[in-house]
């Protein structure tokens, strides 16, 4: 092959590039449904769902200055426990006497609390739209019966401020049933059963 050929050949193949059409990519097609992903907002509690919420916040209200009355004439209560155990079985000795009303007092002003702490886990699970935690609350409102009954045995009946103590236990018990019995008012139970609201994002 001669030089001028290889120089024809050259040139013809510059040119060939020259003229050859740029490769480019493909644009990428847009979406048909231009709507933005629905968000999921909280939805709001109604009225009666607020109204019992309040109920078992004022309950556990009257149980702390219970156990406030409690606990600051805890010197008077035992003395007068000691003394009534005494006399439903006296001879006992004094160190006997003593835990014996030591049992029966903390015992129960425990019950009324760890019935009071579960009580209040319960409302957290339903403020977050838990439907069955107000079935859980019944049967723990039974429970909150029972520790009443025992707390008025022990306390109310061997306290000077007995009347006090039995209006906080009798208020404690009656604004528990009262935030239980809202909640499962019709407005309340729309709210536990309705799906969560979908709003859009709107775009930038």
């Amino acid at each position: 092959m001669s030089e001028g050929q290889e120089l024809g050949d050259s040139a013809s193949r510059r040119l060939g590039e020259q003229q050859a059409p740029e490769r480019t990519m493909p644009r990428r097609p847009q979406m048909s449904d231009l709507t933005p992903a629905p968000v999921h907002a909280r939805i709001p509690p109604p009225g009666t769902v607020k109204a019992a919420r309040g109920a078992w916040l004022l309950s556990f209200l009257a149980g702390a200055l219970l156990a406030a009355i409690v606990y600051f004439a805890r010197d008077d209560e035992l003395e007068r426990l000691r003394g009534l155990v005494n006399e439903l079985e006296p001879g006992r000795d004094a160190e006997t006497l003593h835990v014996v009303a030591s049992v029966a007092l903390w015992g129960s002003l425990a019950a009324i609390g760890l019935v009071v702490l579960v009580e209040m886990v319960l409302l957290g699970a339903m403020m977050r739209r838990r439907s069955g935690a107000r079935w859980v609350q019944l049967m723990v409102l039974l429970l909150h019966g029972g520790a009443t009954i025992l707390a008025d045995a022990v306390l109310v009946e061997v306290a000077e401020q007995g009347l006090t103590l039995r209006v906080l236990l009798l208020a404690q018990l009656g604004l528990a049933a009262v935030g239980l019995l809202v909640s499962l008012l019709p407005g309340a139970e729309r709210w536990f059963r309705a799906r969560h609201e979908a709003s859009s994002r709107r775009p930038l």
